[in-house]
This record gives structure tokens, sequence and C-alpha cells, in this order.
């Protein structure tokens, strides 16, 4: 299910493996760095309210424009906005990941997050979705806009 487009970034939304996908167009490639901020934050202003266990970032086409200021930024006021309240791994898709700095491990209000990068697509699902959780084609889904603790029942 697609959650989000615009001429620059895509955002689907894989259900049965609570998986959000973010993916930048090669048009995004021809913005500045406030291009992606403004992208994010479209999104999060327009978007169906869908958190999700895990995420992807595909920024191979944006990669010259991400800074470790846009990484922290992202990591402050985007991720806890986009993740489940059982939150798993986070991996990036970059063409040097080397050069981009993250934590491999991000603490949240009620949990962490396992972080990574990859210059593979391949590899990157593989570490993405290994031992994930994973819903059942059918099964009632109770996802929320905001945070629940193990109580959660609606």
């Amino acid at each position: 299910m697609t959650l989000y487009t615009s001429k620059f970034l895509k955002v689907n939304y894989l259900e049965l493996q609570y998986l959000m996908h973010f993916y930048w167009s090669d048009y995004a490639g021809y913005m500045d760095s406030e291009g992606v901020y403004h992208q994010f934050i479209n999104f999060l202003d327009k978007r169906i309210y869908k958190r999700a266990n895990q995420i992807y970032v595909d920024w191979r086409q944006v990669e010259h424009l991400i800074s470790q200021e846009t990484i922290d930024w992202f990591i402050k006021y985007i991720l806890p906005k986009i993740v489940s309240h059982k939150p798993y791994r986070l991996a990036f898709l970059l063409n040097d990941p080397g050069k981009i700095f993250l934590p491999q491990i991000i603490p949240l209000t009620h949990s962490k997050i396992t972080t990574n990068s990859f210059s593979d697509s391949e590899e990157l699902m593989q570490w993405l979705m290994q031992d994930a959780e994973r819903k059942t084609p059918g099964e009632d889904d109770h996802d929320h806009d905001h945070h629940h603790g193990d109580s959660c029942h609606t």
C-alpha cells in the first residue's frame, strides 16, 4: 500500500511485514538538503496512520544531501512518529554506508530499535526481516497513531 507519493519521495507500507519503505526518486537528486526535510514533513502531514516495526530507507538518490545533522534530525523527529510500539529494525540503503555514522541502537521512549546500513538491497532485506514479526493474512490489525504498552486492547 502506498502511504505517500510525490515527485521526489514514495513511501510504501507492506502490511504483512509491518514494513515501511522510503524510496527517493531520481528527481530527488536535484533537490537541496532542505528538500529532504520538506518531503519527510509532508509525508508526516499527509500520511495514512500506519506505524512500522521495520523501516527501510533508500537514501541512494539523496545520499549527497545527507549529513550527520540530517541523520540526527530523522532519529529525533521522524523516527518516533513512524515506529510502532514494538519497533524492531531500521535499515538504510546507501551507495557508501561507511560515509554516514549511525548508532547501532536508538533508544526510544519505551523501547529501542536496531539500525544498520547496506549497499545491497537483498542483504538489507535479509537482515531487516530476520526474526521479524509478521502478520498472518486476514489477521485483525489494531494499528493506531499512538503508542501503547502491553495492555493495548481496542
